[in-house]
């Protein structure tokens, strides 16, 4: 009998440690692997569709929104930033010029209370850009800062 009660005290503790330590949600794809805390969550899978890759995810706090997309399009980051802030802006929205850093190309945009800044790069295969839109982009910046692991260098810059 004691070694029974022994062996389910161990289960139990066990079961309990096994509880307390759960593991992050994670969104992986062959390009990067980004870590979500607590406040963040992907509402829908990473979508794949003609050779694109979207990853979205969402500070439930906050309403900060985080997307990542790599386009298979080889254009060069400052091409790529120039057409899609030009898009942009022909959909009302107010843009900056693409700034370089480094080999990467940053943008901001607004429309509304809604504002936003996108980092673009090209490893000259496929293109990169990731967004941060919300009220306040500071919980986006510190998630990708904290959590993003790229796997691909040429592709996304190393600080947001």
């Amino acid at each position: 009998m004691k070694k029974v009660l022994t062996f389910v005290a161990v289960a139990c503790l066990g079961m309990m440690l096994c509880a307390s330590v759960s593991s992050a949600a994670e969104a992986k794809t062959e390009y990067f692997t980004l870590t979500l805390p607590g406040d963040w969550k992907q509402p829908k899978p990473t979508q794949k569709a003609n050779g694109a890759t979207a990853t979205i995810v969402v500070n439930t706090k906050d309403r900060t929104a985080v997307s990542v997309t790599i386009t298979p399009v080889s254009l060069p980051a400052k091409e790529l930033a120039t057409q899609t802030l030009n898009n942009m802006k022909t959909g009302g929205f107010k843009t900056t010029e693409p700034k370089a850093v480094g080999d990467f190309y940053v943008g901001e945009f607004s429309k509304g209370p809604a504002k936003g800044v996108s980092y673009f790069g090209s490893n000259g295969k496929v293109g990169s850009v990731i967004t941060v839109l919300g009220s306040t982009l500071d919980s986006g910046k510190k998630l990708l800062n904290e959590n993003f692991k790229s796997d691909d260098a040429k592709l996304f810059p190393s600080s947001f």
